[in-house]
């Protein structure tokens, strides 16, 4: 399981616990990747918390997660990161902006 490469023992552990072995195989190390870099990019301190809590977004378009990105950023002012990083149920937007995406 690529997952572990990114996380630590403890995260991959509960990664494991919380989400379900087909569900695991069907993320494309590829694309998890580019956005796993895009938060690294953006100096997100919690992407372990990200991959336990909120995996799924690894499964959008990176195009979509930037513009989250970016919109929560004008959102929240530069602070933005740290701010999601006390709550991140600021992240549900992505989710938001990919339902629009598919409709």
């Amino acid at each position: 399981m690529f997952i572990h490469k990114y996380v630590s023992d403890f995260y991959f552990t509960q990664i494991m616990f919380n989400y379900d072995i087909q569900f695991l195989s069907s993320l494309n190390e590829e694309k998890f990747l580019k956005i796993y870099n895009l938060f690294k990019e953006y100096n997100f301190y919690f992407i372990e918390d990200i991959i336990l809590n909120y995996l799924e977004i690894f499964l959008f378009e990176y195009d979509d997660i930037l513009k989250g990105i970016n919109l929560l950023k004008e959102k929240l002012g530069d602070n933005f990161v740290n701010i999601i990083g006390n709550d991140m149920e600021y992240l549900d937007l992505l989710f938001e902006i990919n339902e629009d995406n598919e409709d």
